[in-house]
């Protein structure tokens, strides 16, 4: 399996909900469109250091409205989905299928970091070993939550 120029939903389930999104917020179409919650229920991008996952928005390449939440699109929360997003960083090779890594974002690219493991939001399903161009991705359930409502 080689060079991929699709990024994004490309298995599992697909379960999702309208999702408000934050002020600004950039989806490149080459990208990973992860995201987290801003604790006022708009989505924004997951970069580096982003702890939980909230889902993976499905959109068009835009950059959100400079007001908060004046634009809403699909979220995937379903915890079977999985994903097909770039390689940012790091060197992808079959013995980490299973295991867990981070999420970067490098000049509005949203990819993986295959040699970060602080985080570890996403778990790898499968990857390519020929280019090393892109990995798929599954959530990691005990990272997909922030806390209580109380």
């Amino acid at each position: 399996m080689g060079e991929q120029l699709v990024y994004g939903w490309c298995g599992g389930g697909k379960a999702a909900r309208p999702t408000p999104i934050g002020a600004s917020e950039v989806f490149k179409k080459q990208s990973g469109q992860f995201v987290t919650n801003d604790a006022s229920g708009r989505a924004e991008v997951a970069a580096d250091g982003t702890a939980t996952l909230w889902g993976h928005m499905e959109c068009e390449e835009f950059t959100a409205s400079a007001t908060e939440g004046a634009d809403v699109r699909n979220m995937i929360v379903d915890p079977s989905a999985i994903f097909r997003i770039p390689v940012n960083s790091g060197t992808y090779v079959v013995g980490m299928l299973g295991e867990t890594c981070d999420l970067s974002v490098s000049s509005s690219i949203q990819g993986v970091q295959l040699d970060a493991s602080s985080e570890d939001t996403v778990r790898i399903v499968a990857g390519d070993a020929i280019n090393n161009n892109w990995v798929e991705l599954m959530f990691v359930d005990a990272k997909r939550y922030n806390t209580g409502v109380v």
